[in-house]
């Protein structure tokens, strides 16, 4: 799996990313697993068909022991096994980022 990982976190900062990611994204039913919703205007052409039968379209933000990791992977809420499931395209890629950075400046946190 590809993914964007900011590791060696204390457990102070663990806990302010788990308040934020709380505040500003949907929880999954798994605990410390939140989704963040691609804007309709990054999804690909197949993602932009499929947006009404598969979406809403996300990818993972996951909270691990010493670590939050962005999985760059497009996932359909509606199905797991469709064509319009992939990773995330550069454009995805630059949002993803951008989200990354943006949860290290609102929270505080130095890496």
């Amino acid at each position: 799996m590809r993914s964007l990982v900011f590791d060696e976190l204390r457990q102070d900062d663990l806990e302010k990313v788990r308040a934020h990611l709380q505040e500003t994204l949907r929880q999954s039913r798994l605990p410390d697993v939140f989704w963040l919703e691609m804007p309709g205007d990054l999804l690909s052409s197949r993602q932009q068909e499929h947006s009404q039968n598969c979406g809403p379209h996300r990818v993972a933000v996951v909270i691990e022991e010493e670590s939050v990791r962005l999985e760059l992977l497009v996932r359909a809420q509606e199905s797991l096994r469709c064509a319009c499931t992939g990773y995330v395209s550069k454009a995805q890629r630059e949002f993803c980022l951008g989200f990354m950075d943006r949860l290290l400046e609102e929270t505080g946190i130095k890496t």
